[in-house]
């Protein structure tokens, strides 16, 4: 069938087409036809018709006919199944689209003269683009770019530059222009006509001229030039509200354009290559060009009366000096300077600011220095004439320094003289600063003269009007062995015999040995000197914790500490961060785990520190868990992979030496079988010496306490296991008789209400799974922790810290009491520190580093247990379902009768599991399942993992997004209603990072898509096929996937789910899905399997 439209043969315009298919189906006609969908378009032969093939998103064509009737209406249809008799499809759309757009190029207008406005405008706007391509190939292709512009006319141009003041009254500089052919034109605005250059866009001057880039072409140096001048303007532009200077001028002068001394640079090069001419106010215009040289600016030196001196300077005042620029102007020259030297005249000239000449008047006492800084500086780049009275008695012998020392009544007494051949001059003590002498002008060593004096002065010497002077111990070790080397060749030191015996450089070899005592847990550090009393190396051990950087003989001379010999001790000292109490005469005790965090400094060859024998075995075997090969339980064995069996080596050794630690594997790396080895080898330990262990203590987030147990169930049977849950009377009762139990398991709330019978018990081990619950130490739970009694302790974690050290610290307090002091002393720790204690005590792996030996999709079961209201719920219903079934199955035939009723009575049962408000309205409780998905999103979010989260029921999704939303976690949302292309674009910019929660329905998103992005899928609620919950991990484990994925299945503890799990096991393709409203019914579910899943037992 077809529906018909009004047209003139085809003379559709796209208002008319819109009007035949409707808004959406015109825009996604729109979209075929611009992506080239449709394939072909034939016209009949003969008839008024038109047959298309346009090929759709699924890749398959469709045929579209399109006829035309002599009243001028079309009829159209199409083998899609969107096409109706009463609706225009997309395909239809885009066939008319294109025959319109082939009517339209098929009309052919009227000649048309073209005038020659038209041509010019044409000319300009090929000449735009074509100048941008000019300038990209102006490097490489220079002789092609000059044969393009071979027709066009060469411009005069004519700079002209100026000192202008910025507002900060710096003088600058500034160009303006005249360009044109043989009559030349001020540029009025100059940076109008830069950025018309710029653009490549004319610009009228006057009458007769204009400048048109299609006609026109600087010279070779002029384009360089005015491309600087762009430049000098774009950085104006850029700068004008930082700098004023730069843009102030603009709206004063528009001619002037200043320029910035970085451009300048550039500039100067072209300055002898372009007409360009420099304005003076003083000299006049001339011709610009740069100078070398000294400055024409004369300085004279002459007598002045018969006591001073005074210095004339000509031609100062009316010199401009630049140091930004680096360039003098003098009567109107230019010159290059050095902008220090620039600077320092600079100020120079300010200072005869407002004086009426720049005569400078000097006194005999200052002539000296005047001339050895003041004269000798303006000479490197002005004259300087001195007048002979002067220069003949100018005398310049060299400097002799010496440093008298002596001792007297224990103060180091010091004097200093410079001595200019029979001229002496002492500065300490200040008897003579100056030349005595009046017949000659001393032209002293300043420079050596103020480097002695700086170092003299950092001493801390004393002056009693009579004699320079040290009297302090400190003070005399700084000067003797600090300070006076330093002085080096600048002085000759002239020291008496008692100084020279304390200057003596003394030498010993300190050696230090560490060990450590097994039995009693204490590290020893003890000392030796040789030559040196065991009192002496008593005290000198105690300036050392001091931080002195010396000892004192008893012979009066200084031992320095601060000497190579004596480095490796100190930094010994300040790693153990020793205080006077830990001395014992030449030996230090103190508690093991200080000593750990020397193994990496230590550990190896030290020159001055030997290691003893226990020591560098326990720092081995610390390093290297496998060293004292634990034997792995016989079961076991086999199912530990190679990283694992290390963290069990790892934890054995640990409790060997009666250490607590941090197990921190990422997470889905086993740190609960890792754990249970420990367990079942400390069991059998204790049997082989017959002797009965006390058990051992797991602590954990309430959502896996029965995770362990099915753990320890699977892996070591041979493990007797309590849990700890349920009323306050089970726990009671369970608590009144623990005699059996190798391991005993509850949660962080059950403990803390439990903490008074706990404490009085005696665990083997403590384990805390998850430990991130004590982080805050301040916490009810990390106070109960701590009041356990245990042997050993550790910590399971994925994220041993989540936001500041301090986490560490408060698990380390539990796990490791006295590896850290106090809290406040830890914080006062660096990073680095504090990595150095806790690297024995962390094992961390990576699923990246372990990559190899895992396989490439780990799936693991974590069992949720009914919250009590959800249980009370769920064991109302099954009971109702039991009687019900019971009922239906006695009648003839009843199963398979009955089956739609059974099978949604058991998806009832199913979504209790999940959360009771699936069904039941105003059902205000929680769900266990629920709170260890939050707890499960609250680690993948401190671990960086990305997930997908599956669920069958659309409405558990929602109740997951609340969750979400109210904890502000950015998700992705893909249910049925989700529109395909809004599909592919969310996997797109998941994979591309953006958000790390993808909450997807399986009839929505189990099959078809690509989600890469993530490592971890969580299937909240089992099917019955377990294909299906393949599919589903499958969207995260596939080609692309660079990770290792983890899978994770929420099973509810004690329900259907759970006789779901062993069905599946037993029969892998059992049922399709989970039937709900809509839905086929499961032929392959027997009325044995109800009878299993249900309990209910053949009459």
């Amino acid at each position: 069938m077809v529906r018909t439209g009004d047209a003139r043969e085809f003379s559709l315009d796209k208002q008319t087409i819109q009007e035949l298919c409707g808004p959406a189906s015109f825009m996604r006609g729109e979209a075929y036809l611009r992506a080239g969908q449709v394939v072909s378009v034939k016209k009949e032969p003969g008839e008024s018709g038109y047959r298309a093939v346009v090929k759709g998103t699924n890749g398959n064509r469709y045929g579209v006919e399109i006829a035309s009737h002599n009243s001028g209406e079309i009829a159209a249809s199409c083998e899609c199944s969107a096409y109706a008799p009463l609706a225009y499809c997309k395909h239809i759309a885009a066939v008319l689209l294109k025959l319109s757009d082939d009517a339209e190029g098929q009309e052919s207008d009227e000649d048309e003269a073209i005038t020659e406005k038209d041509a010019h405008l044409t000319k300009q706007v090929i000449f735009l683009y074509d100048r941008v391509l000019s300038r990209q190939a102006a490097n490489s292709e220079p002789e092609e770019y000059e044969d393009d512009l071979m027709d066009a006319t060469p411009l005069e141009v004519e700079y002209a530059c100026k000192i202008m003041k910025s507002f900060s009254n710096k003088p600058m500089f500034a160009v303006s222009l005249k360009i044109g052919l043989s009559r030349m034109y001020i540029v009025q605005k100059i940076k109008d006509f830069l950025k018309n250059v710029d653009s490549g866009t004319s610009m009228s001057f006057a009458k007769h001229f204009s400048y048109d880039p299609s006609e026109h072409v600087f010279k070779e140096h002029d384009e360089q030039f005015i491309r600087l001048l762009i430049e000098a303007m774009r950085a104006e532009e850029l700068y004008k509200d930082l700098f004023h200077s730069f843009s102030s001028y603009s709206y004063r002068e528009e001619r002037m354009l200043v320029i910035p001394p970085a451009i300048w640079e550039k500039i100067m090069p072209l300055l002898e290559r372009v007409n360009i001419s420099f304005e003076d106010k003083h000299a006049g215009i001339h011709r610009m060009e740069l100078m070398d040289g000294k400055l024409p600016i004369a300085a004279q030196l002459n007598k002045a009366g018969s006591q001073g001196y005074q210095l004339e300077i000509e031609g100062l005042k009316h010199s401009t000096f630049m140091d930004n620029y680096g360039v003098a102007v003098v009567g109107g020259l230019l010159f290059k300077a050095d902008p220090e030297q620039l600077k320092r005249i600079t100020d120079l000239k300010k200072m005869f600011h407002y004086e009426k000449s720049t005569r400078l008047l000097i006194t005999s006492d200052q002539i000296e220095p005047f001339i050895d800084r003041v004269v000798r500086g303006l000479k490197q780049f002005v004259n300087v004439e001195i007048s002979p009275q002067i220069a003949d008695r100018i005398v310049n012998p060299p400097l002799n320094a010496r440093l008298y020392l002596e001792f007297e009544d224990d103060r180091l007494l010091a004097r200093l003289e410079y001595v200019y051949g029979d001229i002496v001059i002492t500065p300490l003590p200040q008897r003579a600063m100056k030349n005595a002498r009046d017949d000659v002008i001393l032209m002293r060593d300043l420079d050596r003269e103020n480097r002695i004096m700086a170092l003299i002065e950092r001493a801390s010497f004393k002056f009693n009007g009579k004699d320079v002077y040290l009297d302090q111990e400190d003070d005399l070790y700084d000067f003797l062995y600090g300070i006076l080397p330093q002085l080096g060749d600048d002085v000759e030191v002239l020291a008496t015999d008692s100084v020279k015996t304390v200057m003596r450089t003394v030498a010993y070899e300190p050696k230090a040995r560490l060990d450590v005592d097994v039995g009693t847990n204490w590290l020893e550090v003890s000392f030796d000197m040789e030559g040196m009393e065991e009192q002496e190396i008593q005290h000198l051990l105690r300036n050392l914790v001091e931080k002195k950087k010396y000892y004192r003989l008893p012979s009066g001379q200084f031992l320095s500490l601060e000497q190579e010999s004596f480095r490796e001790i100190n930094r010994l000292f300040d790693e153990l961060d020793l205080k006077k109490p830990d001395m014992s005469g030449n030996r230090i005790q103190m508690p093991a785990v200080r000593g750990f965090q020397l193994m990496d400094q230590f550990g190896k060859r030290s020159s001055g520190i030997a290691l003893g024998k226990t020591l560098r075995k326990l720092w081995d075997n610390l390093r290297n868990p496998d060293n004292l090969d634990f034997d792995i339980p016989s079961g076991l064995e086999p199912v530990l992979r190679d990283y694992q069996k290390y963290g069990f080596q790892w934890l054995k050794t640990l409790s060997h030496y009666r250490l607590g630690g941090i197990l921190a594997d990422d997470m889905g790396l086993g740190k609960t079988i890792q754990s249970i080895a420990y367990i079942l080898s400390g069991k059998n330990s204790a049997e082989e010496e017959g002797v009965e262990p006390s058990p051992v203590l797991i602590v954990s987030p309430a959502s896996l306490i029965y995770n362990w147990e099915r753990e320890c169930h699977k892996f070591a049977p041979e493990l007797r296991t309590v849990v700890a849950a349920g009323d306050r009377q089970e726990r009671s009762e369970l608590m009144s008789d623990m005699k059996d139990a190798d391991v005993w398991i509850t949660s962080y709330p059950l403990l803390r209400r439990d903490i008074e019978w706990y404490e009085k018990q005696q665990f083997r081990t403590l384990f805390l799974d998850e430990a991130q619950a004590i982080k805050n130490h301040a916490s009810l739970t990390s106070n109960a922790v701590r009041r356990l009694r245990a042997g050993q302790r550790f910590a399971l974690t994925g994220t041993p810290i989540e936001n500041s050290l301090d986490e560490l610290w408060s698990i380390f307090d539990a796990i490791f009491p006295g590896l850290f002091s106090g809290k406040k002393s830890f914080s006062e720790l660096s990073r680095d520190k504090v990595a150095r204690i806790v690297r024995p005590f962390i094992l961390r792996r990576l699923k990246s580093e372990v990559l190899k030996e895992l396989p490439d999709k780990i799936e693991s079961v974590q069992p949720s247990e009914l919250t009590t209201e959800q249980k009370q719920l769920y064991l109302a219903y099954l009971e109702k379902l039991q009687s019900d079934i019971v009922k239906d199955l006695a009648e003839e035939g009843g199963f398979q009768r009955n089956r739609m009723k059974i099978l949604a009575g058991l998806t009832r049962l199913r979504q209790l599991c999940c959360h009771p408000a699936l069904f039941l309205e105003g059902y205000e409780g929680t769900s266990g399942k629920l709170e260890q998905l939050l707890e499960i999103i609250e680690e993948c979010q401190g671990s960086s993992k990305r997930m997908l989260i599956f669920s069958q029921f659309t409405s558990m999704l929602g109740i997951i997004r609340q969750e979400l939303e109210s904890r502000e976690l950015p998700y992705f949302y893909l249910d049925g209603s989700t529109p395909a292309d809004q599909r592919l674009a969310m996997c797109d910019e998941f994979n591309g990072g953006a958000k790390d929660i993808f909450l997807i329905s399986l009839k929505a998103g189990g099959t078809g898509l690509n989600l890469t992005g993530a490592d971890t899928v969580v299937l909240f609620d089992l099917w019955w096929n377990p294909a299906v919950e393949q599919q589903a991990a499958d969207r995260a484990h596939r080609i692309g996937q660079k990770k290792v994925v983890q899978v994770i299945k929420l099973v509810a503890q004690g329900t259907i789910e759970e006789k779901m799990l062993e069905l599946q096991q037993r029969k892998k393709d059992l049922i399709d899905e989970v039937i709900q409203s809509g839905e086929t019914a499961l032929s392959t579910l027997s009325e044995d399997d109800i009878r299993e899943l249900l309990e209910i037992k053949r009459g």
